[in-house]
């Protein structure tokens, strides 16, 4: 599971990179015939267990310098969150002695370090990568800033739905389910209130404990499929705190939670809310969950087992907010490599980055990490289709249709926004839409100033 994203993110990560930008090297050196490649990554926030951490890189390394003789991989972990990775790595920066060589970044850093000047564009390599084509262009685009690609993705998490088919069958509804709007969501789910006692008819993240995750799967892929799917407009360069598409977004949290259709405070606002609706469907305590790809993978881990799952459960994309096309939309943030500016060897760090995109690492790092592999042929493979049937197979049809969170510095500012805008409504469902909006706005303008938002029709 990969829990992406933490609120604050920004402030701290800009003064790690403020500290960096003394200096900036690469870790990198070369002795007669030796060469050494250093990879910094995260060891302990990306696979479901850490242990598959060290089994992949430790492969990774063996095969690499096994196909270059001469060549050493160093490999540099960094324990703790997404957010204690990248701090790490921009206070390398500072140094040539540390810079590493190829870093593994989550998606929402990649224009805060591309926009530093750490990053070497990778445009004439990804022009001839065999599975660059293979990309679905939104997350080709997730690497692009300014118009040059900094980064490749390696695997993602998605947005959808999951539900119990045997309480959707005992509220009457068929299954397989397929939701063609919003107003169907909450249809079905006050039937699954009336017909199932003492079960929580859905699951929709709000407020502010999981932080930039929560948007991730929950309001993020609610904006994505509604009539004006836009957080950051790149045209102007300013976030969006009041729309279209913004309002249907907060009053469809208004209808599931003014009518007790969502989980109790208790649950919606623990820290560990992220994984709640997993082990509340696990054991038959939700009916209809909006969340991310990985649920199915979870189920397959000894510590939230639901065997029956794959029966029990069923899977769904996100519809758009009226059933508009193209029909559904939700979000997509994953993890990716990128190469160090100031590499001494671009093009032998760019062979490893291929390396770790092959189609056997692609699917052992989706398994163990709950991801969906970005390549469209790998993720067709039977490796990873019938690792956890038939999520993984349903989830990977959905990527093409979904995009990615901004990765600039202010996305963790609206994302305390709109945490709060639902948080608000979710505590007190009688707070009007207008309310809430102004919430968002209030939170940040005060970060970003007036002149870094913006509302549309």
């Amino acid at each position: 599971m990969v829990l992406m994203h933490k609120a604050g993110l920004a402030t701290v990560l800009t003064i790690a990179l403020a500290l960096a930008a003394a200096g900036c090297g690469s870790s990198s050196s070369g002795s007669g015939s030796k060469t050494v490649l250093t990879v910094g990554y995260s060891s302990q926030y990306v696979f479901d267990e850490d242990s598959d951490s060290v089994t992949y890189w430790n492969e990774i390394k063996r095969e690499f310098q096994a196909q270059h003789p001469g060549v050493t991989v160093k490999l540099e972990p960094h324990g703790g969150t997404d957010t204690d990775e990248m701090n790490a790595i921009a206070l390398q920066f500072r140094s040539p002695s540390t810079t590493p060589d190829v870093i593994q970044l989550p998606t929402t850093y990649i224009g805060q370090f591309a926009s530093s000047g750490y990053l070497l564009p990778l445009d004439k390599y990804v022009s001839t990568a065999p599975f660059w084509s293979r990309f679905p262009k939104s997350i080709q685009d997730e690497g692009d800033v300014n118009g040059h690609i900094y980064a490749v993705d390696i695997g993602e998490n998605n947005s959808g739905i999951y539900y119990n088919r045997q309480m959707l069958e005992k509220a009457g509804v068929h299954v397989p389910w397929q939701p063609k709007n919003w107003a169907n969501i909450i249809a079905v789910a006050k039937k699954v209130k009336a017909a199932n006692p003492g079960v929580i008819p859905l699951w929709l993240a709000a407020g502010t404990s999981a932080g930039p995750t929560g948007v991730l799967q929950g309001s993020g892929a609610m904006v994505y499929a509604s009539s004006t799917p836009t957080i950051y407009d790149t045209t102007t360069n300013k976030y969006v705190v009041d729309s279209t598409g913004l309002r249907q977004v907060l009053e469809f949290y208004k209808e599931i939670y003014a009518n007790g259709l969502g989980a109790p405070l208790s649950q919606l606002f623990s820290p560990k809310s992220v994984a709640v609706p997993v082990d509340l469907m696990a054991t038959k305590k939700l009916a209809i969950a909006i969340g991310a790809n990985w649920y199915g993978g979870a189920w397959e881990l000894a510590n939230r087992q639901w065997p029956a799952a794959k029966t029990q459960a069923g899977a769904a994309a996100l519809p758009t907010s009226l059933g508009q096309a193209p029909g559904q939309g939700g979000t997509i943030g994953g993890w990716d490599m990128a190469i160090s500016k100031s590499a001494p060897d671009a093009s032998l760090a760019w062979d490893l980055v291929e390396l770790i995109e092959s189609s056997k690492y692609m699917v052992f790092l989706a398994n163990k990490a709950g991801f969906v592999p970005p390549d469209s042929q790998v993720a067709k493979a039977a490796t990873y289709v019938n690792y956890a049937p038939p999520f993984n197979a349903a989830f990977a049809t959905y990527l093409p249709y979904e995009k990615e969170l901004p990765s600039n510095g202010g996305f963790a500012v609206w994302a305390r926004g709109i945490n709060e805008a639902t948080g608000q409504i979710a505590q007190t469902p009688s707070t009007s839409v207008s309310s809430a909006l102004a919430t968002l706005k209030t939170t940040v303008v005060n970060q970003l100033g007036s002149h870094g938002v913006e509302s549309l029709p």
